[in-house]
């Protein structure tokens, strides 16, 4: 048959879970949950600096810079951009360092990045949004960011899909959850 379609990506540099359809059809029905916001996306990720509070639901909007391949968010609405939300939670703290569990409400290119950025989070080991001092001490070569969760929803309406209603698979989580959990990596 026709080879497997990618749903959707994830950031260069980012880990785990992603959607592949086998047919035409899955292909269709996967892009309309995602489009519609009814597939739900949970990353687990580690912050240099702690957010405050714990747990927020972050809004704003994500103007692109083509040129330079990268994202910025702010507070106002201005011309080309689009609104943006992301959930996080933290799960643990070690040293300077947050390991949390971001839900994409939105999913827009670097949007967890440039969010936990722009509140003085930004992800341990990004190139592109980082600190780079900390991620050259930590050793870090790549984000310390995991598709870790994907969520179908609790009703489909195409009964030849209705197997993935309410199904839940993840990812394994990556080594650096652990090392906060048990404060190695601080």
């Amino acid at each position: 048959g026709p080879a497997p379609q990618l749903c959707h990506r994830l950031d260069t540099g980012t880990s785990g879970l992603v959607v592949l359809a086998k047919t035409p059809e899955a292909e269709a029905l996967m892009g309309q949950l995602i489009r519609d916001h009814k597939m739900r996306k949970s990353y687990v990720c580690v912050t240099f600096g702690r957010p405050r509070p714990e747990a927020a639901s972050l809004e704003g909007y994500l103007v692109k810079d083509a040129a330079k391949g990268m994202v910025y968010i702010q507070q106002d609405n201005v011309p080309g951009a689009r609104p943006v939300r992301t959930d996080y939670k933290t799960l643990a703290i070690s040293g300077r360092l947050a390991l949390l569990q971001v839900e994409l409400i939105t999913g827009r290119t670097h949007q967890i990045r440039a969010h936990l950025a722009s509140i003085g989070c930004p992800i341990l080991g990004d190139s592109k949004y980082g600190n780079n001092a900390a991620n050259r001490e930590l050793r870090l070569k790549y984000q310390a960011l995991c598709a870790w969760e994907l969520k179908f929803p609790a009703k489909i309406s195409d009964e030849r899909f209705a197997h993935l209603t309410g199904r839940v698979f993840h990812a394994e989580k990556p080594w650096y959850c652990q090392q906060v959990e048990d404060g190695t990596l601080k």
